[in-house]
């Protein structure tokens, strides 16, 4: 990383700008002078400062003051060496697995002029060793999306928590705002561990797990955290750097302040209008909030009086159907007006008997199979499409 680049004539100008209402004078100070010959001034000046500045310390302190610590090293499954990339992923130098066996990681680091607090280790995986499950939410459930991700990994996968990492991302569902499209990835932790182990790591080394293999434009694989990676403390640097951070803003604060007196009478004009300003614009958010509670109240009173809200439909779904069975898919559908369907995909020890099942529930009806019972050798089950309708009037 080069040195620190203040941005002094942005800072600058932030604190010498006069209003646009002033006179023909003072447009004359704007443009002639802030962004004329005293623009050119003060470039020349912060840039001798700088270099000044630096000069003042070794080559080394300059790397350590300028060093952010986000290097990334980056252990691809299948190989053991490390690769430290830049910001756009490019590979910039290599850390072999015989150079950590043969001394420690934190040693082949100190011999690059690397901290071990300074990098993050990561690990890629291909995309295909995730397990991803994606289902929809209500947009007002999204506080109690880490719950529900632990509920979906225990109830409708065949993992155990403790065996697996994960990760998920959420956005806007496409044809319905008042949802959250999930996409749950789920990886076994051996698969971590594994790849660690070959290249001479700890599994506590590995800060973070992404999948590779996927396409630029999908944008929706998660980098996965793992637990016990504590954040990275550079506060002797930060301060090194606030330091002179400061410097730079009293001397634009020098500069201006004679110019500041000029305009007082306008300033305080400027702050009376700003200050009314914020009072509406207080006033017009206080109303909309007002507003979109009311929507909200009434959209969850229409829905609870019409029928079972779609967490009930969850949580029914999850006591109808029994242990030996799992969902892959879940939809809520409206085929006709004031007729709601459910429909579930997913697998089973024995399917026969779900239709059954949920017809004994107070808040289906209908309930039967839309496709012929295929049995999966590599799930060992019998997959299964069914199809049920809604009480109008679920029993509460």
């Amino acid at each position: 990383m080069g040195p620190i680049h203040f941005d002094a004539m942005g800072a600058l100008i932030a604190l010498l700008r006069i209003p646009e209402s002033l006179s023909l004078s003072s447009e004359f100070w704007t443009r002639d002078v802030f962004e004329g010959s005293l623009k050119r001034a003060a470039e020349r000046f912060f840039a001798w400062y700088r270099r000044q500045f630096f000069s003042l310390f070794s080559p080394e302190t300059i790397a350590w003051l300028t060093d952010r610590g986000d290097r990334e090293l980056v252990l691809k499954a299948g190989a053991q060496d490390l690769w430290c990339v830049d910001a756009r992923g490019a590979p910039l130098w290599r850390l072999t697995a015989d150079e950590i066996t043969s001394s420690s990681l934190e040693e082949a680091l100190a011999r690059r002029g690397i901290a071990r607090k300074a990098v993050k280790i990561g690990v890629e995986i291909d995309n295909s060793a995730f397990f991803v499950r994606r289902f929809d939410i209500p947009g007002v459930a999204s506080g109690n999306l880490p719950k529900l991700l632990v509920g979906e990994i225990e109830r409708k996968t065949p993992f155990k928590l403790a065996d697996v990492v994960y990760g998920y991302t959420a956005a806007k569902h496409e044809t319905a705002p008042e949802k959250l499209r999930v996409s749950l990835w789920i990886l076994r932790r051996d698969f971590v561990n594994g790849p660690a182990e070959a290249a001479g790591l700890a599994p506590t080394d590995i800060s973070f797990v992404r999948p590779s293999g996927l396409r630029r434009a999908a944008g929706e694989a998660p980098v996965i955290a793992l637990a016990g990676n504590e954040p990275v403390s550079h506060f002797f640097r930060n301060v090194a750097i606030g330091f002179s951070a400061a410097i730079a803003l009293f001397a634009a604060i020098g500069v201006g302040a004679t110019l500041w007196r000029q305009a007082a009478l306008n300033e305080e004009l400027d702050a009376k209008i700003q200050e009314m300003s914020a009072r509406a614009a207080k006033v017009r958010q206080i109303v909309d909030r007002a507003s979109s509670e009311s929507r909200l109240l009434s959209i969850l009173r229409t829905a609870r009086r019409d029928g079972p809200l779609f967490a009930d439909l969850w949580e029914e779904t999850a006591r109808v159907m029994p242990n030996g069975a799992y969902v892959t898919d879940f939809r809520l559908s409206e085929p006709k007006p004031n007729e709601k369907t459910l429909d579930i995909v997913g697998f089973a020890d024995s399917a026969v008997g779900l239709p059954a099942l949920f017809n004994k529930s107070p808040l289906f009806a209908d309930a039967g199979l839309t496709a012929p019972i295929t049995p999966d050798p590599r799930e060992k089950r019998e997959g299964f499409s069914l199809q049920t309708k809604l009480e109008k009037k679920a029993a509460r």
